[in-house]
């Protein structure tokens, strides 16, 4: 009885955590549990607040959390088109969005009794009521075209969000050595509340050791519709073509199901170690140039073909520098064409990174 009276004490020191990711594919859920194994480690109680995607893949991942929909914004990419001008049209249902997922934020808050909330690019989920983290590596937002006339607006507008928390925790490390360039590194950051805590992969802790390359072809889909399924049927098509034996992770934790279609096995969603295990035993990669893809990349020594989101950004600028670093190969998904891929791909480096968590584990301990 003594025992369980100090170990009832220890739960009670534990914070009631909402940790809340981004909807726009799985990149944002994936980064974010190196991030919960630790609350989890020090006996914080986690919550999950998410959406679609993201919230299949955390509530399968952590079955022993509970979880709550905190509705995302429901934003569709173009089939063609500025992705830039489409964002842009978007904006006022995004606000209109934000603002009901916050009186949703401030009830989870009421009725959970959260202390800490940590949104993972959610920048509206914040309340004055808690201590309030936002992990993002989106500092300097990039604009294209005759966008960038409303650049001094967005970092403007993202000045004011950063006001709202307490906290930010960047993914990457400081100095030239970096993953995310200048994504997140600012030439002057506005205050010392902003910390590089490394990058964060979900395979962080799996045992890198060498696997046979069973497999030919590795083709990991991600991202937001409907250019998810327009990159699968292209990449279908052309594996077929080519001959090579090939696996398509479909990025769809909410199935569980697979086909086989000639020489292609088709997989809606694995767990990550058997995910890390195919990833290592693949001569060849092709996946989209998200941040947390290339994070988990690093992790497992990956050498990868990049194909951005056509009009994500983000994804453009990633693929282009790595390119420029002859690091990781890419093509755009308009011109994609996997033989030529394959073979010029052959002259990259590929990325190796050593995951510290240090800093990572010192602000949660602060907490």
């Amino acid at each position: 009885l003594a025992f369980i009276g100090r170990f009832e004490q220890s739960l009670k020191k534990g914070k009631n955590i909402l940790v809340c990711p981004l909807d726009w594919g799985l990149g944002h859920a994936t980064r974010l549990v190196p991030v919960i194994d630790l609350l989890l480690q020090k006996n914080h109680n986690v919550i999950i607040g998410a959406d679609k995607r993201p919230l299949q893949f955390l509530k399968q991942r952590f079955p022993g959390c509970e979880s709550i929909v905190i509705p995302g914004y429901h934003v569709r990419y173009p089939k063609n088109g500025n992705m830039g001008l489409s964002m842009l049209m978007a904006y006022p249902e995004m606000m209109r969005q934000a603002n009901k997922s916050k009186e949703i934020l401030k009830e989870i808050i009421s009725e959970k009794k959260i202390d800490i909330v940590i949104s993972d690019n959610r920048y509206e989920l914040a309340d004055k009521t808690v201590y309030n983290i936002l992990l993002t590596h989106q500092l300097n937002i990039q604009t294209p075209g005759f966008l960038k006339i409303f650049s001094p607006i967005i970092q403007g507008k993202l000045k004011t969000f950063f006001k709202n928390f307490n906290e930010i925790w960047i993914p990457d490390v400081p100095g030239e050595n970096n993953l995310s360039g200048k994504l997140s590194h600012l030439k002057k950051f506005p205050d010392k509340k902003f910390y590089f805590v490394g990058p964060l992969s979900r395979f962080a802790l799996l045992p890198r050791k060498i696997e046979e390359k069973k497999h030919a072809l590795l083709i990991l889909l991600s991202g937001p519709e409907p250019q998810r399924t327009i990159l699968e049927k292209k990449l279908i098509s052309q594996a077929i073509e080519s001959g090579l034996k090939t696996i398509v992770l479909q990025g769809k934790p909410e199935l569980s199901e697979e086909k086989q279609e000639k020489n292609v096995r088709i997989i809606s969603h694995l767990p990550d170690n058997e995910l890390a295990e195919i990833i290592k035993s693949s001569q060849h990669i092709i996946c989209r140039s998200g941040y947390s893809t290339i994070m988990d990349l690093a992790v497992l020594d990956g050498k990868a073909i990049l194909i951005p989101t056509p009009g994500q950004t983000e994804q453009e600028y990633l693929a282009n520098k790595f390119y420029s670093e002859k690091i990781f190969y890419s093509e755009s998904q308009k011109k994609f064409e996997l033989k030529r891929a394959i073979e010029r791909s052959k002259e990259f480096t590929g990325l190796v990174v050593k995951i510290d968590n240090s800093v990572l584990n010192e602000r949660i301990e602060k907490l």
